[in-house]
């Protein structure tokens, strides 16, 4: 199950990639920029202000989702249905989107492979993102290995936040990873994914930090290619105490070959918000916020001390 295949990215390892997004996460972070990744099932986006009201998609929604028009405009949604494929295509004004389809590695691999020069060029590759892509780890393996068999480099992005099997099977292959090192306070972290969990039925509230970063030591631990990512999220871990655990648990871990530790720190932003409107969600973070710059270049300065390669924005 993937919801997008982005080509010509820059920002999801080296070179020149092409990101396949898996739908499906075990966390449900409030500040996801991709919330419509965190459900393992399709979705129906709407974006109320293209909508002209024809009525093309109520026609329709007899196959899945339960629509009807809205008197005042628009229409309204039965979020409780899993969307019909057809509504993402039936829509003149494009205001219905679906997030979410069955695709094979055949399928993935020949639009991977339209940009094999590029990556041959660039030193880029395969990224695969989502969601969380160790959540369906058989099929996250089958398609690194397809690109490897191709000669394509590969990386992955994730929480980490799934069972050890499962990324150690992925750790057989040579794999750039590309980590979350969201908290490392149990209960900040528990209580946070919970509250961010209420916004969507079957969220799963209850991972424990103590997964996480039992698998970023792993990685560490058998010299893994990791670069960390701190996403710096207002009101959870922007605060010192937060930083500083995050920093030196990074630190701490086993060095790599290169001898300073990659540390991408990910100021939050509010480009998704968008998003949890067309999903008929509420966002939870008020417009215009943003964390300090000052605390940013403070951290890194903190992070560099520890003799950790630090970066802001990645």
């Amino acid at each position: 199950m993937i919801f997008d295949i982005q080509r010509f990215s820059t920002h999801d390892g080296p070179g020149i990639r092409t990101v396949v997004f898996f739908k499906g996460c075990p966390l449900s972070c409030a500040w996801c920029e991709n919330p419509e990744s965190q459900s393992f099932t399709p979705e129906l986006l709407y974006t109320r202000s293209r909508c002209v009201s024809c009525g093309s998609c109520v026609a329709v929604a007899g196959g899945g989702e339960a629509l009807r028009l809205d008197p005042a405009g628009g229409i309204l949604i039965d979020r409780g249905v899993e969307p019909a494929p057809e509504l993402g295509k039936v829509c003149p004004a494009l205001a219905l989107r679906i997030a979410g389809r069955e695709a094979t590695t055949n399928e993935i691999m020949a639009e991977v492979l339209k940009d094999a020069s590029f990556f041959a060029k660039s030193g880029g590759g395969l990224t695969l993102s989502g969601g969380e892509p160790l959540a369906q780890a058989d099929f996250a393996v089958e398609l690194l290995e397809a690109a490897l068999a191709k000669g394509i480099d590969i990386a992955i992005e994730t929480c980490l936040a799934v069972p050890r099997a499962s990324v150690e099977r992925a750790a057989a292959l040579p794999l750039r990873w590309l980590a979350d090192l969201k908290h490392t306070d149990a209960a900040a972290f528990r209580a946070a994914m919970t509250r961010a969990g209420t916004a969507r039925a079957g969220a799963a509230g209850g991972v424990d930090v103590t997964l996480p970063l039992g698998n970023l030591e792993y990685l560490a631990g058998r010299g893994a290619d990791l670069s960390i990512r701190v996403p710096v999220i207002p009101g959870f871990n922007d605060d010192e105490t937060s930083m500083r655990g995050i920093l030196e648990f990074a630190a701490g871990l086993p060095r790599p070959r290169s001898g300073q530790r990659r540390v991408d720190l990910l100021p939050y932003h509010d480009l998704a918000a968008g998003k949890y409107a067309s999903l008929g969600r509420t966002y939870a973070y008020p417009p215009g916020l943003r964390v300090e710059s000052g605390h940013l270049s403070r951290y890194a300065e903190l992070g560099r001390s520890l003799g950790l390669d630090i970066t802001i924005g990645g």
